[in-house]
């Protein structure tokens, strides 16, 4: 009669016990040889599947995935928004302190910041132009506002034109000369046709005495033709003495007139209007406007002035009048905008009781400009500075340079064009925040133009500016059809990893199937011990699949079936060969003997 099978507990009981009790089956297999072998196969095999089998767990669970999936997909559109809508952040260096290219980034800032644009200004402040170009060099900002004749400013493309400078060398009014003493001497001419007088008036009167004495027997008639004759003698010396003393106040006048022509003469010779003449003058460059020392040599040497015979100093606005009043400057050198604030304040400064200064003209602003690219000549219209009088008094020629805003090769080409356009579009209203400083104008678009245009300004100034959907409208129409076919591909590798557990279960029940043919036809009980091996390492590798598979109830059914069908052949037959010892002996014998 076959031994009664034990109570089977269900799938789930037993998986859960092989894991709770996993260290204690693996302390009680390291006695034994074969649970030794048993625990070392095992742990091999857990260790080469257990990344390939994470995977297939998580590709197998589709809400898992779908969840999942979804959360990255938001995260990248969001991602994608955010960076797209966040304000773009500029850095643009400008100097010096004060000056009007600093108020411009201020102001320019202050707009946007109020507007809420997208475009977020930070100004570096610096101490000139030359600063600002550092700082570009040395990635301490993204733009500058630099002149033209600033060396390696065309290196940087332009983003728009500022304004317009113009040069200008004035020359301040001299104070007055303190009056000389006037003498109070009688002019020796008059004294001297004075005596003549009376030495005349003495002559003839003398001579008619003698007359009148040697003749006293004549007539009466003979004495009053004497009396008349000396009465028309008196006549004649008084003409000839009034004669006299009008040609000597003639001479006097006309060597008047004489002397204040030689004077005038020696002033017009020393008046300072050419700049060839500034040879051994002082020169004083005002400081806070675009006005440089090197500016000034450009003008002197191409008139030929040697640097060394000329005293070039640095002043500030403020003293520019004391300076004046002392007579410690020649002349005055500034640049800046011919209608902004920093030339009318030197024009005032120089102007002394009413008068106004004069100009120094560059006649050769043409051959300058052809000479050098950076400058154009320029005719300054009397009374461009202002002033009471107006000044300059007359039109004179000078020279100008661009002042750009210039940004970096490598800087984002869409946060350029956005700059520019709100440059360009707000140019009105920042020209009023700076009257006469501001002057907004667009570059030369020319491919032979002097200065490169900004790949980004150049999108807005020829209405080649893209939106969102134009730059990425194709990206995200092919990635609507690719999409799909990774969508595809991924839900092809879940299945294959899906049919893959699903052959591995197949297999795992087929060996436990033919367990069962084996157990039910073993010859000996060694044979039966045999077959409780090979089914203990399936148990095992069904246990270890169930760690990263989750079966569901019908699995579950199948190898509890299969598995309560190994157990019931392997007693059963061990059951028939307990009770038939001499069947059992004969097998044994053979198999010994084999």
């Amino acid at each position: 009669m076959p031994a009664r099978l034990p109570h089977r507990p269900p799938l789930a009981m037993k998986l859960w016990l092989s894991q709770r009790f996993g260290r204690a089956r693996k302390m009680e297999a390291s006695s034994a040889t074969p649970g030794h072998a048993l625990g070392k196969a095992m742990n091999i095999e857990s260790i080469e599947h257990m990344v390939p089998n994470r995977v297939r767990i998580f590709l197998r669970n589709t809400r898992l995935v779908t969840i999942l999936g979804t959360i990255i997909l938001g995260v990248i559109i969001w991602a994608a928004v955010h960076v797209t809508l966040a304000p773009t952040e500029i850095r643009v260096a400008a100097g010096p302190p004060g000056g009007a290219n600093v108020k411009f980034v201020e102001l320019l800032a202050q707009k946007f910041a109020t507007e809420h644009d997208k475009v977020q200004l930070h100004l570096v402040s610096t101490g000139g132009p030359k600063e600002s170009a550092a700082a570009m060099t040395n990635d301490g900002a993204d733009l500058a506002i630099l002149p033209s004749t600033m060396s390696g400013s065309p290196d940087w493309p332009v983003v728009a034109i500022l304004r317009q400078n113009v040069m200008a060398l004035i020359v301040p009014t001299q104070p007055p000369a303190a009056p000389a003493k006037k003498e109070a001497a009688t002019p020796p001419t008059k004294e001297a046709s004075a005596a003549e007088k009376k030495d005349k008036a003495a002559k003839p009167e003398k001579g008619a005495n003698q007359t009148k004495a040697a003749k006293n027997d004549k007539s009466a008639k003979d004495s009053k033709n004497a009396k008349n004759a000396k009465a028309a003698d008196k006549g004649a010396e008084k003409a000839a003495a009034k004669d006299a003393d009008k040609s000597d106040d003639a001479d006097s006048k006309a060597d008047g007139k004489d002397d204040t022509s030689s004077d005038a003469d020696a002033n017009a010779g020393n008046k300072l209007d050419k700049v060839s003449k500034l040879v051994g003058h002082r020169v004083a460059v005002v400081t806070g406007n675009e006005a440089t020392k090197d500016l000034l040599a450009v003008v002197l040497n191409h008139y030929g002035v040697p640097l060394g015979q000329v005293q070039i100093s640095l002043i500030d606005p403020k003293d520019i009048a004391d300076a004046v009043k002392t007579q410690q400057i020649d002349a005055l050198f500034v640049a800046g905008s011919a209608t902004g604030q920093a030339i009318n304040d030197v024009v005032a400064a120089a102007t002394l009781n009413g008068q106004g200064p004069s100009f120094i003209p560059i006649d050769q602003a043409e051959g300058i400009a052809k000479r050098s690219p950076a400058f154009d000549s320029v005719d300054i219209n009397a009374g461009t500075f202002g002033g009471n009088p107006p000044a300059p008094p007359d039109d004179i020629k000078s020279l100008s340079f661009a002042e750009y805003l210039v940004a970096k090769k490598s800087f984002h080409h869409d946060a350029v064009g956005t700059l520019a356009k709100l440059i360009y579009t707000s140019r009105l209203a920042l020209a009023a925040a700076m009257p006469g400083e501001i002057k907004i104008a667009a570059p030369p678009t020319d491919k032979d133009a002097r200065a490169v245009v900004h790949s980004g300004a150049l999108a807005y100034l020829t209405d080649d500016q893209k939106t969102f959907f134009d730059r990425y409208g194709d990206d995200i129409f092919y990635g609507l059809l690719i999409f799909p076919i990774f969508g595809s591909a991924i839900a092809g590798v879940a299945g294959y990893f899906r049919n893959g557990g699903r052959t591995r279960r197949l297999r795992l029940l087929q060996r436990l199937l033919d367990l069962v043919h084996k157990a039910r036809a073993a010859p000996s009980i060694e044979a039966l011990d045999q077959i409780q091996v090979d089914f203990d390492h399936v148990v095992v590798a069904i246990i270890h699949q169930s760690e990263h598979e989750e079966y569901d109830q019908s699995v579950q059914m199948s190898f509890s079936l299969a598995l309560d069908q190994v157990r019931f052949a392997i007693a059963h037959r061990r059951a028939i060969l307990l009770e038939q010892p001499g069947a059992d002996a004969k097998p044994g014998a053979k198999a010994a003997a084999a």
